[in-house]
């Protein structure tokens, strides 16, 4: 592994595989591989580990080589297969499941903002709604060809405009994705959604937004301006649970990550979700999930 400039304190690293192929600039970016992995089951449970839920404070751009990996994220599974690319945005959740033996993934994770330069923040939200893309053989090709030259001016230490270059190249990447998601956005919406599922995906985003603050449903179908009642009808109707689950899940899905990060005690996560109180908070997760909040942390 080498370290191009100040140590790599700012990410949360639980989900990338350190190799001797990783390679650090800054507080910002960090680029690595398999490539050169030998596989075997200790490497394998290494990579995908934590088998628990983990939050990310990054922007993740995964591509997928060889072979296929299993990841949750948020409250989806995402089967990224051979010439896939994974968007992960701070403040996800995720959860590794599964890697296939002949695995070979490109990663890149950095904390520099995305969109501004192309003058429209909604494409981050075209890319939150369809995370994982599925690139011709060309478009992987030129993915790997940007990495290499990434890794390559990483590497070269005498090269001044080291960040530049990879702000550069991210942004290709970025764009190249939201190309592929416009695509995609269109080739879906010939198929007219219906109101439904349009308010679902609404009530989703705002869950996704608040969970950590608010769990009653009055509270997000005052946002939507419509009754409780009306809100928990259409989204059992679309997703066939009702609105107070997904809260729920969201929710416990977050004091999970929180509870095996290993850095809050179950009061700490209390208060970070907003409850009342920490034995509030314990009588919540344990009907949720079955035990206590302190047993589950260290089981």
């Amino acid at each position: 592994m080498e370290n191009k400039g100040t140590p790599f304190t700012q990410f949360d690293l639980s989900m990338m595989p350190i190799t001797d192929n990783a390679l650090i600039c800054g507080n910002e970016f960090i680029i690595s591989d398999n490539f050169d992995t030998v596989y075997d089951k200790d490497v394998a449970a290494d990579f995908v580990n934590p088998m628990h839920p983990f939050k990310v404070n990054f922007t993740l751009f995964m591509f997928c080589l060889e072979g296929n990996m299993r990841i949750n994220v948020n409250l989806g599974e995402a089967n990224v297969k051979k010439n896939d690319m994974l968007v992960v945005f701070p403040g996800t959740i995720g959860e590794s499941s599964e890697v296939s033996s002949d695995c070979r993934i490109i990663l890149m994770a950095f904390t520099t903002p995305l969109g501004n330069e192309i003058g429209n923040l909604s494409y981050i939200s075209l890319l939150r709604k369809y995370p994982l893309l599925h690139l011709s053989p060309d478009e992987m090709q030129e993915a790997e060809s940007i990495y290499n030259m990434m890794r390559k001016k990483v590497m070269q230490q005498d090269y001044r405009f080291t960040r530049s270059v990879l702000l550069s190249c991210i942004q290709v990447l970025f764009c190249n994705a939201c190309n592929h998601a416009l695509r995609l956005q269109n080739s879906v919406s010939e198929q007219v959604e219906s109101r439904v599922h349009t308010l679902f995906d609404k009530f989703i985003g705002l869950v996704q937004e608040h969970y950590g603050q608010e769990r009653e449903i009055q509270y997000y179908a005052g946002l939507m301006c419509m009754t409780p009642k009306y809100l928990s009808r259409v989204v059992y109707q679309a997703s066939g649970r009702y609105a107070g689950e997904w809260i729920r899940d969201y929710v416990i899905l977050e004091a999970k990550a929180l509870l095996k990060s290993g850095l809050y005690n179950v009061q700490q996560v209390s208060i970070k979700l907003n409850f009342a109180s920490a034995s509030f908070f314990g009588k919540y997760f344990k009907k949720a999930v079955g035990c206590s909040p302190r047993k589950y942390a260290i089981e």
